[in-house]
């Protein structure tokens, strides 16, 4: 699962490092981890979010199914917006800005080919 919200992208999957009841989240960056793990415990625990230099996510920490299913809730329901583009990501944060931009551009392209059959 791939999932963009205030607290930043993260690719979720149950892989082979997790128990049962357990999701590995997966992000290019660590200050969305340390976030997300902010939004879960009220803190984080930076030894929990494993840093792996050559694979395509960079960072991940486990986490409790329910806990993941939980935040899923709390984000939905604190959207506030009609424009996600537009308030998805700090005003400061222009890089991150220009990547999520060009993730709704390819997506959209996607869309305009698949229409012009």
């Amino acid at each position: 699962m791939w999932i963009f919200t205030k607290d930043g992208f993260f690719s979720a999957v149950f892989d082979k490092y997790c128990n049962r009841g357990e999701l590995m989240i997966r992000s290019r960056c660590k200050d969305d981890l340390i976030r997300l793990s902010k939004k879960l415990y009220g803190y984080c625990d930076e030894t929990k979010i494993v840093e792996m230099e050559y694979a395509d996510y960079r960072f991940r920490m486990k986490i409790k199914k329910h806990m993941w299913s939980n935040y899923l809730t709390n984000c939905a329901m604190d959207i506030d917006y009609a424009s996600v583009k537009d308030n998805i990501v700090p005003a400061k944060d222009d890089l991150r800005k220009d990547v999520y931009y060009q993730v709704w551009i390819a997506l959209y392209r996607w869309q305009s080919m698949m229409h012009e059959k």
